[in-house]
């Protein structure tokens, strides 16, 4: 009996092991994610500055966390989703948060890419966009070599879902019915 459980017990492990390779877990907490250089983008009076970020920080609302390496084609992964949910529920409902990973940039061009970011924020005041100079949200949420991902986080930081591809029209109309369902409970 005893070795029975211990199998079971290494087992479910061994598959946790391997669910979580794939990124965060749904029905868990996003896994701890602290960005101490450079890390979040403030603007005050048209000034900008960086301060430390942390998943810590969570804004009390649903939570849409994407993450993706400073590059025009991967700036537009997630793309499609955050517009349909500008679109179906506007600002304020839910938070959005954008990680881009800058060691992913091209050589040369990352007073571009803060340019770009620093632009973004005037467009989008009330979300929240971090830069992450080393990729360290890569290892930690095991976004393997896509460098990407999109999560949707209730107001008590539980995933409750998480992809790292472009999500179809299937998955952004279930994605936004979640989003809807959780803002208006």
């Amino acid at each position: 009996m005893f070795i029975q459980q211990l199998v079971c017990g290494v087992f479910l492990a061994f598959i946790s092991t391997l669910a979580f390779a794939q990124g965060p877990l749904v029905d868990s907490p996003l896994p701890a994610l602290t960005i101490a250089d450079r890390g979040e983008l403030l603007m005050e009076k048209g000034d900008f500055s960086f301060r430390p970020w942390s998943t810590e920080h969570n804004p009390g609302k649903v939570h849409i966390v994407q993450y993706f390496g400073a590059t025009k084609s991967d700036s537009e992964l997630f793309k499609p989703f955050t517009d349909l949910l500008q679109d179906s529920l506007g600002v304020g409902k839910y938070h959005v948060t954008t990680i881009v990973n800058l060691d992913a940039a091209v050589w040369g061009t990352s007073s571009f890419v803060i340019s770009e970011l620093k632009s973004n924020k005037r467009k989008y005041p009330l979300s929240t966009i971090v830069l992450d100079q080393e990729g360290s949200g890569i290892g930690r949420w095991k976004l393997g070599e896509e460098g990407a991902g999109l999560a949707i986080i209730d107001q008590e930081g539980v995933v409750r879902y998480f992809t790292k591809t472009p999500m179809t029209d299937a998955e952004m109309d279930a994605s936004l019915d979640l989003v809807k369902a959780r803002v208006d409970s």
